[in-house]
């Protein structure tokens, strides 16, 4: 398999998962406060607005009890830690 068709088959599988599970941060968030949205994931506005000013793929599902829950989507690995100088 090339690269490129590797690449395609990655791609495709992380726009499978984006369709598959939850509602994007951003698009939940739509017409609600910060403040709303922190109750309703349960924490604080400063994470939600650190959430929304990052590029990371954050979810928002709900049980079936009605309670919201935030999940990021992201690759094994994908977070490099910082070395010690």
């Amino acid at each position: 398999m090339s690269l490129a068709n590797m690449l395609l088959c990655i791609r495709s599988e992380e726009l499978r998962m984006t369709v598959e599970y939850g509602t994007p941060l951003r698009e939940f968030a739509k017409g609600k406060s910060q403040l709303e949205v922190a109750k309703l994931l349960g924490v604080t506005q400063g994470a939600v607005s650190q959430m929304m000013l990052s590029e990371r793929d954050i979810r928002v599902v709900r049980d079936s009890e009605g309670r919201h829950s935030g999940i990021e989507i992201r690759r094994i690995g994908s977070r490099r830690k910082l070395l010690a100088a």
